[in-house]
Parts: C-alpha cells; sequence; structure tokens
C-alpha cells in the first residue's frame, strides 16, 4: 500500500510541475506575441482556465496526503487524547463523505457539459468537469489511507 501511494504522489507532483511550466510558458507566450507580434494565442485563456482547474484538484489529493488541508483544531486543545483522536477520525469520515458525494454528484454537471465545445479548444467541456471526479478519487484514496493509518492498534497521530 505504501509503495502504491508513493507513486501516485510521484505522479501526481509531476503532473503538477509539468501543468505550473506549461501555465507559465503559455502566459509568457501570450504577452510575447501579444506585445511583438500584435496577436495573442487565441486558446491561451480557456486552456490555462482548464489546466489550472485540473491542477487545483490534483493539488487536493497533494494537500490531504501532506495534511496540509486548514483545520479548525483548537476544538481538541482541551481534550484528553482518546477524544482528539475520536474528533480527528469523525474529520476525516467527514471529509470522506464530502469527497465521495461531490465525486458522485459531478457526473450530473459532466452530463450536462457533453456536447458543449470551448471557444478555441478541439475537446468539449466534460474534459474540465472529469477532473472533479478524479480529484474526488484521488482524495478520497488519501482520505482512506489516513483513516486505515490513524485507526490501527497502536498508531500514533
Amino acid at each position: 500500500m505504501k509503495h502504491v501511494f508513493s507513486l501516485l504522489d510521484r505522479v501526481v507532483l509531476v503532473l503538477l510541475g509539468a501543468a505550473l511550466v506549461t501555465l507559465v510558458s503559455v502566459g509568457g507566450a501570450q504577452i510575447v506575441l501579444r506585445e511583438t507580434v500584435g496577436t495573442p494565442l487565441p486558446w491561451a485563456t480557456e486552456f490555462s482556465v482548464v489546466l489550472m482547474i485540473w491542477a487545483t484538484m490534483l493539488s487536493g489529493y497533494v494537500g490531504v496526503r501532506r495534511n496540509s488541508h486548514l483545520s479548525a483544531d483548537f476544538l481538541g486543545l482541551n481534550m484528553s487524547e482518546r477524544k482528539r483522536r475520536a474528533l480527528r477520525t469523525a474529520a476525516l469520515l467527514l471529509s470522506l463523505l464530502f469527497v465521495v458525494v461531490y465525486g458522485w454528484q459531478s457526473r450530473i454537471v459532466i452530463d450536462a457539459m457533453e456536447g458543449i465545445p470551448f471557444t478555441s479548444l478541439p475537446f468539449t467541456q466534460p474534459v474540465l468537469y472529469m477532473s472533479l471526479p478524479v480529484g474526488a478519487l484521488l482524495m478520497a484514496m488519501a482520505l482512506l489511507e489516513r483513516l486505515w493509518r490513524d485507526l490501527r492498534p497502536g498508531a500514533t497521530v
């Protein structure tokens, strides 16, 4: 299990790095062409939006894996370790419920966008919205892995 998540972590980080380089390159090319030739790239804005949304959904996975999402942990400051552990477990379960529901419900949005083209890209809107279930699946996997680690006997959190 650890090896699978380690590989998945590397793949997602490489994809995020490639997205960043691509976004900076396209944005830079857009500026240079607009200022020197007077003709911007007609597809740059839509492409950048699609790529940024995919990067955002992939970043959600990284945040869960690194436990770097914002949390209101002040609730458990005066609690015993056992109660804090129960509170963390409840938060993970609620987070898991949220990503499962939004991942499942995103199919409605994807279906609604079927056949709607972008103005300047050679694919349709569902390509953008497929980032929702993909991101939700990755975050759900990461949350399940954290729950598994946290709930093992003798686990330290």
